[in-house]
């Protein structure tokens, strides 16, 4: 927690209020009193004594447009809370703005599986506000295959691929919806209010986010006892069947370790599942950027 709000004499429930602000402001760029009257059932007049509150710690990270009626992020903003980048990406997953005020001691601990780098914040707040205003971002990213260049995107859904996260996004360089990993954007910043998404980059014109596939996951045939594997994956009858995004079926395949082979011919013993649908791959976009 910020050392200014340990100096206050503030409730549990006052500072949960001040972290959803300041947690709006940092990755939505806007909060306003219905944002805290419908979030915590309070009332308007106490949701204004919290903004009064917040901008006495924090003159320089809010602004208020009059016009209409709220209050917005400053360019000097610097954020109360101290994030955990991994528990941002969580929240923000699970939708905006809840249960943000810092760590708590919780009863039952639990530990996550390790990811690569994290992301930088200040990025991923870029990318969160341009999600929520539908607007672009102007980045320099680092790609695999073409190295470092400046790009412009729309990005509509961050994405858990298991090991990095990702953002699903327009790419106007390429005019086509790619992933991109957050780790490898250098700089990103949004883009002007005029440059807003054109109907072509929204997400419902996104064709393998939209897309659905059935894959159809069998214990690998090396494997001499198969009850094991159907047992932690919950298979009936020898088979697992998922319904997941055409965008997002590599990552699954890829994380859980399936022989995507047309006879099954991996011999890694790592590999417990296979692909029994494989003419499915055709659908699946198998290259990451």
């Amino acid at each position: 927690m910020s050392t200014l709000l340990e100096a206050e004499d503030l409730t549990l429930a006052r500072q949960e209020r001040l972290a959803f602000i300041d947690f709006n402001l940092m990755f939505k760029g806007e909060a306003t009193r219905e944002f805290l009257t419908s979030r915590f059932g309070i009332a308007p007049s106490v949701a204004t004594k919290d903004f009064a509150r917040y901008k006495n710690l924090a003159p320089q990270n809010i602004l208020y447009d009059r016009n209409k009626r709220i209050h917005l992020r400053s360019k000097n903003f610097k954020p109360l809370f101290d994030y955990d980048v991994e528990k941002t990406l969580t929240i923000l997953s699970e939708g905006f703005g809840d249960n943000v005020a810092g760590k708590k001691n919780l009863p039952i601990h639990c530990e996550t599986h390790y990811r690569l780098r994290k992301p930088d914040l200040n990025i991923l707040a870029s990318i969160t506000e341009a999600i929520y205003r539908k607007r672009a971002i102007k980045a320099t990213y680092i790609s695999l295959y073409t190295g470092k260049s400046e790009r412009e995107i729309v990005p509509h859904t961050l994405v858990d691929g298991g090991l990095r996260w990702h953002v699903r996004a327009y790419d106007r360089n390429h005019n086509d919806f790619r992933d991109f990993v957050l780790t490898r954007f250098e700089t990103a910043e949004m883009s002007s209010k005029d440059d807003v998404q054109e109907e072509v980059e929204t997400i419902d014109k996104d064709t393998m986010w939209n897309r659905m596939l059935l894959l159809d996951l069998i214990v690998h045939p090396n494997i001499t006892y198969k009850e094991a594997i159907e047992r932690d994956y919950g298979m009936t009858d020898g088979h697992l069947l998922l319904d997941v995004r055409a965008a997002m079926a590599a990552y699954l395949l890829r994380i859980w370790h399936v022989d995507c082979t047309k006879d099954h011919s991996e011999k890694d013993p790592q590999y417990y599942l296979a692909l029994n649908n494989i003419e499915i791959l055709k659908y699946i976009n198998k290259n990451f950027i």
